[in-house]
C-alpha cells in the first residue's frame, strides 16, 4: 500500500479505542487517523486529547482499515452498517475474536475481516525501564506480544493490518499469526475461564490469610514470587529444574481439592462454542 494509510478507529473514545488511538498517532508520516465516537464523553475526551471527530458515515467510506474497537456485545448489532459502508477492498479489525467465532461478526465477501488481541507485557519479558516495568497493560511502554488472524480476505491486506496492529499495541514483540478458533482458545478458555478464576482464587485466598491475621504485604510478596518461580518451572523456563516431591504432592492434592475433576473439558469445542455464546448473551447462558 503506498501513502499515508487511512484508519478509521469505530469506539475511538473509549478503553481500547483510546489506546490504540494514542499509538497510532505516534504515525502521521504513515497513518491518516479518523475518530469515530458516539457518546459525549468519548468525544469530550477526545477532543481533549486535541483530536477531533467525525461521523462514521463520512470515516468508514475512505478508510482502507477500520479498527472496531467496540465491546464484543455490540459487535453484531454495529458491525452490520459499519461493514456495509466500507469501500471494497477495505479491511476490518476487531479487537477480540469472540463475535467471529459466534458468527456475530458481518463479513463481506470483497473486504478483509482480522481480527488481532494483545498478549499483555509478560513477567518473563525483560522490560528496559522503571516505565516499562509498571506497564502491566501494554501499549504505552513495556514491551508485548500480540495474536492475529485473518478471518477472511486477502493475505496482502492482513500484511498491512498486521502492521497496523504492531503499531496500535507497541512496542510489540513478536505478533503471532493462527487460526480463529485457536485465540478464542487463548481467550476465554486459557486465560479467563481458567486464568482469571484461578488468579481470583488467589486473591480471594490472600484475603482469607488476612483475615487469618497473616500480613497482607506477606501474603502478597509469598504468593506473587512463588507465583513467579512456579510458572518458570512448570513452562520450562529453567530447563530440568523440578518442583519438590512435596509440592508435587500438594499439586495432586490442589486438583482434587479446588479444580474439578474435568476440567480439562474447556478444551472441548461445544464447550468453547456455548461460553462465547453465553458470553456474548449473558441474558440467555448455554453453559
Amino acid at each position: 500500500m503506498s501513502g499515508k494509510i487511512v484508519v478509521s478507529v469505530i469506539g475511538a473514545g473509549g478503553k481500547m479505542g483510546t489506546r490504540v488511538t494514542n499509538n497510532l498517532a505516534k504515525h502521521p508520516e504513515a497513518v491518516e487517523l479518523l475518530f469515530c465516537e458516539n457518546s459525549e464523553a468519548g468525544i469530550a475526551a477526545i477532543k481533549a486529547r486535541g483530536f477531533s471527530t467525525v461521523s462514521a458515515e463520512t470515516a468508514v467510506p475512505r478508510a482502507d482499515i477500520v479498527v472496531l474497537a467496540i465491546p464484543d456485545v455490540l459487535i453484531k448489532k454495529v458491525s452490520v452498517g459499519i461493514v456495509n459502508m466500507m469501500r471494497p477492498g477495505a479491511t476490518l479489525i476487531i479487537l477480540d475474536p469472540a463475535a467471529a467465532v459466534a458468527k456475530e461478526l458481518a463479513l463481506r465477501d470483497d473486504c478483509t475481516f482480522v481480527v488481532a488481541h494483545p498478549c499483555h507485557p509478560s513477567w518473563f519479558n525483560d522490560q528496559d525501564t522503571p516505565e516499562a516495568r509498571q506497564d502491566f497493560f501494554g501499549g504505552i511502554a513495556g514491551k508485548q506480544d500480540i495474536v492475529m488472524a485473518l478471518i477472511q480476505g486477502d493475505d496482502a491486506r492482513f500484511d498491512d493490518a498486521r502492521k497496523v496492529s504492531e503499531w496500535m499495541f507497541a512496542p510489540v514483540g513478536k505478533s503471532f499469526v493462527m487460526g480463529i478458533r485457536d485465540i478464542a482458545f487463548l481467550e476465554p478458555t486459557l486465560v479467563e475461564i481458567l486464568g482469571a478464576s484461578t488468579l481470583y482464587a488467589m486473591a480471594e485466598t490472600v484475603n482469607e490469610a488476612e483475615r487469618r491475621g497473616i500480613s497482607r504485604d506477606a501474603a502478597v510478596s509469598f504468593l506473587t514470587g512463588h507465583i513467579s518461580i512456579l510458572s518458570a518451572v512448570f513452562l520450562g523456563k529453567m530447563g530440568n529444574v523440578q518442583v519438590s516431591d512435596a509440592c508435587k504432592v500438594a499439586v495432586g492434592l490442589g486438583n482434587r481439592l479446588v479444580l474439578r475433576d474435568d476440567w480439562k473439558r474447556i478444551w472441548d469445542d461445544d464447550v468453547l462454542d456455548k461460553a462465547i455464546a453465553t458470553m456474548l448473551n449473558p441474558e440467555d447462558p448455554k453453559i
